[in-house]
């Protein structure tokens, strides 16, 4: 039995077995979902955390995934496009779409593949409350842009906003958790820059409908004249998301833009 379940089946007993509780349950003034998780938060808060990839119990040292999920969770192996970040045979060398279409962005980091354990640790980032796994993520995405040439130009740190709207159902996105761990390790301030405009989400959608994100979807909170902001995000599929973004930048008077991201979601094209 899960975790998840284990709690509420425990919770339910424990609740049928208090009197007050009973009562109110048995009146209408309470009803069992209620009860119940109230009572499992408040269990979740004293067991231990479970890792959202093999469901086993988090020990003492463990920070968002196990030990072992941990150590399957590795950067990825061979080159990649110095301007866009997607898989590339020299990676001194723009790839042919940076060729004929340059980007925005000056370069990109990506760290890993969103694939295996990185991409159930990025969707409990984004989509399970797991915030805990913002730290030891972000440690990784700052060490290598640390790593990459430019990274001394960098003067800011500047998450992918989402709309203000999603914003009254989710107060904090993956991308800002993660640039606030990234803004600490480079030691740049961590500034919010952008804003997005319209509903429009790229999860679930083919990779021609990605690549129609119209160019409005971003603009400039405020002037960003002389700046060389770093633009991260959590996942990027066809790099459009980034493309927008860092145009909006680039209007708004950004010197140069640079872009760090976790993962890159792999493109079945390419194999």
């Amino acid at each position: 039995m899960r975790f998840a379940a284990f709690v509420n089946t425990t919770a339910t007993s424990l609740l049928d077995e208090d009197p007050v509780f009973k009562h109110c349950r048995h009146s209408g003034t309470m009803s069992t979902v209620q009860t119940g998780g109230a009572l499992a938060a408040a269990i979740e808060a004293l067991l231990p955390g479970m890792c959202p990839h093999c469901d086993h119990p988090l020990e003492g040292n463990d920070r968002g995934l196990c030990g072992p999920c941990w150590s399957l969770t590795v950067p990825r192996a061979g080159s990649s496009c110095p301007r866009c970040g997607v898989p590339t045979a020299d990676p001194s060398e723009p790839c042919l779409a940076c060729l004929q279409v340059p980007p925005p962005q000056s370069a990109t980091v990506v760290w890993g593949e969103h694939d295996g354990v990185l991409r159930t640790a990025i969707l409990a980032l984004k989509h399970s409350g797991r915030d805990d796994l913002a730290l030891p993520l972000g440690d990784r995405l700052a060490a290598a842009i640390s790593a990459a040439p430019w990274a001394s130009l960098i003067d800011c740190v500047v998450p992918v906003p989402s709309h203000p709207w999603r914003r009254l159902k989710k107060p904090w996105t993956a991308s800002e958790l993660l640039a606030d761990v990234v803004s600490r390790r480079l030691e740049r301030p961590a500034i919010r820059l952008l804003r997005r405009h319209g509903l429009r989400r790229q999860v679930g959608h083919s990779r021609a409908r990605r690549l129609d994100l119209p160019r409005w979807s971003f603009s400039a909170r405020a002037r960003a004249d002389g700046r060389t902001p770093l633009l991260i995000d959590d996942v990027t599929t066809t790099g459009t998301t980034l493309r927008r973004a860092a145009e909006a930048l680039r209007r708004g008077g950004a010197r140069a833009v640079f872009c760090g991201v976790c993962a890159l979601a792999p493109d079945p094209r390419r194999f």
